[in-house]
């Protein structure tokens, strides 16, 4: 599982190289795209490489002290396209479940009437 730097990073990767094959980045590029929330330096974006590239998210083709030339891979690319699937799902079952709901509640109702109906004029 990565950590939510590891998931902004890859996320960046994926946005910058949307439209062609492998990029070349600079670490500093890296770091100012990353939010600032997250406080990473070149160590955390180095390290949230090496873990994308242990996990096969992304491919590095080459890296020196400065730059990186990389690409995502599908697996990169598909983390974001199933999470976006899950959230339409959850949406599906939300709305399945409010409608049982409101079913249930309205069939309560009108049992409770009905047995109202019966009973209540007879006390």
């Amino acid at each position: 599982m990565l950590d939510k730097r590891c998931l902004a990073l890859l996320k960046i990767i994926n946005e910058q190289c949307a439209d062609s094959g492998y990029k070349i980045f600079s670490f500093q590029e890296l770091i100012s795209l990353m939010p600032n929330h997250f406080g990473v330096d070149e160590s955390v974006v180095c390290l949230c490489i090496k873990t994308l590239i242990e996990h096969e998210y992304i491919s590095v083709k080459y890296q020196d002290e400065q730059e990186i030339c990389l690409v995502p891979l599908v697996k990169g690319r598909l983390v974001f396209e199933n999470a976006i699937d899950e959230q339409v799902e959850r949406g599906r079952a939300e709305k399945k479940y409010f409608v049982y709901s409101f079913i249930g509640a309205i069939l309560g109702g009108v049992v409770g009437a009905f047995i109202t109906l019966l009973f209540g004029g007879k006390c």
